[in-house]
């Protein structure tokens, strides 16, 4: 069995996941705290008020969660990582640069817990999510 190494999850994240690439989700940091992504802003992903959409948003919580799941140097190609349940709390607009952190804070045999923080441009805390995320090894 061989894992892959954090650039090839990184470059798949980013790459070779389509949906990824089209919001423009950007991996700045995945170790074994967490992993950190980040968005700009686009006229594509605005609401009518002028904001990031909140759809945007979870997603980039369900993105970074399933991603602070999986065991740094233990991910296996074929492994399915699938969110079980999410919860999102939106505290403010989502405007400008979006930084989502999420730390995975328990895990089971096949369970993890991630808790995600996403502030924006100013440091502000715009939104909190709660994912759980079941791994399965291939």
């Amino acid at each position: 069995m061989s894992s892959l190494p954090v650039d090839a999850l990184v470059r798949h994240w980013q790459e070779h996941i389509p949906f990824n690439q089209r919001c423009g989700f950007v991996v700045s940091r995945w170790d074994e705290h967490g992993v950190r992504m980040e968005v700009d802003d686009a006229d594509g992903l605005a609401n009518g008020a002028g904001a990031m959409h909140g759809g945007v948003v979870a997603t980039l919580v369900d993105t970074v969660a399933n991603a602070a799941a999986i065991t740094v140097g233990a991910f296996e190609p074929g492994t399915q990582v699938v969110t079980v349940s999410m919860t999102v709390n939106y505290t403010g607009p989502a405007r400008g640069h979006l930084v989502a952190d999420a730390k995975c804070t328990a895990r089971g045999r096949s369970l993890c817990s991630v808790r995600v923080d996403v502030n924006d441009t100013s440091g502000a805390l715009v939104a909190t999510g709660l994912v759980v995320v079941k791994v399965s090894p291939p």
